[in-house]
């Protein structure tokens, strides 16, 4: 350890003594500066007053010399005689004037001193009141060196912040260059799509007079051979009859292809822990979708009948329909929730109708829209990008049932006053009422040839045209029993064939041509529903008209079969396959 020597300890500490003493003697220059004026000031006020003090002292001195030697003079006045009286009394009086003058100076004296010393209190309150502002002035110019002193040591920060943000600023600039040139080159595209719609819309309204004048060719062709039949003495029969010779003479020159009938139930499970509602398939069949009185919503392989998902609702599920990755469902909690498959979960929540929602459409090839129809007599439109209620269509009567055309603008609604109601969405009002049942209509379906298919609770399901809105075809059978509200009947995909389920667990199947009972799949001969399907029996029948008898169940039968959970709630048919649930959650696959 090296030790300086005392001689630099001494030198080190002198020279810091003398920095410390020229430090203060700064200060107090700095600080001394602004009241220099003042104390000058103050100090000749001081010495004025200390030279009044010591005037005034000699003066009262000489006051009292005055006053003593007056009184030697009265007493010795006194004691003299009058000749020399006047003498001594122009004496006295001239001392009395002598002393009035003292007083009034030694009054003047007085006066100049209160006035001096009330002054040197006003300088003193002045001297205090400017100390205070030197004090709040020099504490705020340390607060401003501070802060002046933050800034600076920010300023590095600051720096690199204006130099990101221009960065920023360009990068910005550039993606808004690129934008708008994206922005252009989509402004071409549309201009080029609006140009190829013009151009395709001029395309179909030519197709659509063509087709037009085609379908008034084959009306007169018709009438022609009306003509040649009564000509040749055929009976033309009721106007029912005609209407359907109509039918069928233009299903046969347009020659619709014909769906295979199903034979046997190749796949059963137990879709629900109660009562299934609804059943859809999606667009190509490999996916089925079911609808259960538990709240649930259930996805199954086609093939295999294996469990692809369950989705989660509210109360009891009701209407069903199945596109793409997306499932609706209307319930009994008055919402419709659209699911996404990609997530499983609930995509869309509709909420606004004030009843059960009984019926669901998604509008065909728009996925942003989804019709729903429940006990509020209303059907709605649904927008669903911004989860709200486009149109609001009053029906006046609860919608138990809808359906709408591929071109997304006409929908068909059943109700309970037993009517069908097609709708015109740009008017928002019915174009036509067809009041086609007595009691509920319960579902119903666009079909091809210009026609809808209706079920309803008077037990009979009736084929429509919609274009004189003419009934074609009754179809009924004595053991047919409609129990539900909802109970769905659906036509084969090329709607040669209408089929049904009945309360009693028997599933029919009509010919729409002809409207004859085909085969009537007997639910009696289903296999136990721990098995996975076996083939089922099947009844051929000989009936040659929809009047004809076939079957021995009565109504009051068929209510006991309901009770069990036979019954027969919904179907739906795509491609060869069918599908039918029943009121004790099991689902049938048909083929």
């Amino acid at each position: 350890m090296v030790v300086a020597p005392a001689s630099s300890l001494r030198s080190t500490s002198i020279h810091w003594r003398i920095h410390i003493l020229r430090l203060l003697q700064q200060q107090n220059e700095e600080e001394t500066q602004p009241f220099r004026g003042i104390i000058q000031s103050y100090t000749q006020i001081a010495r004025q007053n200390q030279a009044l003090k010591l005037h005034l002292e000699h003066l009262e001195k000489e006051l009292v010399i005055l006053r003593h030697g007056a009184a030697e003079i009265s007493g010795s006045s006194v004691g003299s005689g009058a000749g020399t009286g006047e003498g001594k009394e122009d004496q006295v009086r001239k001392l009395h004037r002598k002393v009035l003058r003292l007083q009034e100076e030694l009054t003047d004296k007085f006066r100049l001193e209160v006035q001096g010393t009330t002054s040197q209190l006003q300088m003193s309150k002045e001297i205090q009141d400017l100390f205070q502002k030197c004090q709040a002035a020099r504490a705020e110019s340390e607060a401003s060196k501070a802060e002046v002193e933050g800034l600076r040591a920010r300023e590095p920060a600051f720096v690199a912040q204006a130099a990101m943000a221009t960065t920023d600023l360009e990068i910005v600039q550039g993606e808004l260059g690129r934008a708008r040139a994206r922005l252009d080159a989509v402004e071409k595209e549309r201009t080029r799509l609006r140009a190829q719609n013009e151009e395709l819309i001029q395309r179909i309204v030519g197709e659509k007079s063509r087709n037009a004048d085609e379908m008034n060719r084959m009306t007169e062709l018709v009438e022609q051979m009306r003509v040649q039949l009564r000509a040749q003495g055929v009976q033309a029969g009721s106007q029912g009859g005609v209407n359907s010779q109509k039918a069928d003479l233009a299903m046969s020159l347009q020659s619709p292809g014909r769906d295979g009938l199903p034979s046997r139930c190749y796949q059963q499970f137990k879709a629900h822990a109660t009562d299934v509602n609804d059943v859809a398939y999606n667009e190509n069949g490999a996916w089925l979708a079911t609808a259960g009185g538990d709240g649930y919503v259930r996805v199954w392989e086609e093939r295999t009948g294996r469990l692809k998902t369950t989705l989660h609702g509210a109360d009891v599920m009701l209407g069903l329909d199945f596109r793409g990755d997306f499932v609706v469902g209307g319930s009994s909690d008055h919402t419709c929730k659209l699911w996404s498959l990609a997530s499983e979960r609930v995509h869309r929540t509709f909420v606004g109708h004030s009843g059960n929602v009984y019926a669901v459409k998604m509008v065909a090839g728009d996925g942003r829209a989804i019709l729903t129809g429940g006990a509020d007599r209303t059907i709605r439109l649904w927008d669903v990008g911004r989860v709200n209620c486009k149109q609001i269509l009053r029906s006046g009567s609860t919608c138990n049932g809808l359906d709408i055309g591929m071109d997304g603008h006409v929908p068909v609604s059943a109700h309970q006053d037993g009517g069908l109601r097609v709708w015109d969405l740009r008017a928002g009002n019915p174009s036509m009422i067809v009041r086609a049942f007595e009691t509920q209509a319960t579902s119903v379906q666009y079909g091809q040839n210009f026609t809808v298919l209706a079920n309803s609770r008077d037990n009979v399901i009736k084929i429509v045209d919609t274009r004189t809105f003419e009934t074609l075809h009754v179809l009924r059978h004595e053991d047919y029993r409609t129990f539900l509200n909802w109970s769905r009947a659906c036509f084969s995909p090329s709607s040669a064939y209408v089929a049904a389920g009945s309360a009693n667990g028997q599933f029919f199947i009509w010919d729409a041509v002809t409207g004859d009972v085909k085969s009537t799949l007997n639910a009696d001969a289903m296999p136990s529903l721990s098995g996975s399907g076996g083939r089922m029996g099947i009844r051929n029948n000989s009936f040659s008209s929809s009047h004809d008898g076939g079957g021995s169940s009565s109504s009051s039968s068929a209510s006991g079969v309901v009770e069990s959970g036979r019954g027969i709630t919904n179907c739906a048919w795509k491609g060869q396959q069918l599908a039918t649930c029943t009121k004790g959650g099991d689902v049938c696959l048909w083929g």
